[in-house]
């Protein structure tokens, strides 16, 4: 059940991300994700917050240079907010907050199967970025068909990169904040 719902809170911090931005509200995202983390603290269980935490700076920190290298390299335009161009905006960050809250309950597996992981980031990752413009939150640079290919194999090795380096984060225990025996 607690799987289901951090998918279900994801998907609403995905939608009110882009939705944000596609209607020059660029800070709904972020004051969706800053409630869905206080969720996420309510229903963490036994998972300590300074690994979550961790997680989310790790996440936010790898998808702005991941991105801000998408849109150096034009492969996609962001609707901008505060911060200039070729650098993410911070909806984006708040997407890759959001994401990050997924990294260590529904996708943990992931964090063992990195092929497995690049799979999914080749399939899953260039729709959400086919969503965003749909919806008017960015604009894929031409030629499509080729930037789509970029983000395929971009998304293959950056979200097995993700999983990786949340495998390789210490483990917390939820007491004290002291790492926990391997």
């Amino acid at each position: 059940m607690k799987t289901l719902l951090y998918v279900v809170g994801e998907t609403v911090g995905w939608f009110a991300c882009i939705l944000g931005a596609a209607h020059h509200r660029h800070w709904l995202g972020a004051l969706a994700v800053m409630g869905l983390l206080g969720l996420h603290f309510v229903t963490r269980g036994e998972r300590s917050a300074r690994r979550i935490l961790m997680i989310m700076l790790m996440s936010v920190l790898f998808g702005f240079c991941f991105d801000s290298l998408l849109i150096l390299g034009g492969v996609y335009a962001p609707a901008r907010w505060l911060i200039p161009s070729p650098f993410a905006t911070i909806w984006l960050m708040a997407l890759w907050a959001n994401f990050s809250l997924i990294v260590d309950v529904p996708l943990r597996w992931l964090q063992q199967h990195l092929v497995v992981a690049a799979v999914f980031g080749g399939v899953f990752g260039p729709f959400a970025y086919l969503g965003g413009q749909r919806l008017g939150a960015i604009q894929i640079g031409e030629p499509a068909s080729f930037n789509i290919a970029v983000l395929t194999v971009a998304w293959a090795f950056g979200l097995a990169l993700l999983m990786l380096l949340a495998r390789l984060l210490p483990v917390y225990r939820s007491g004290p904040e002291t790492p926990a025996e391997a």
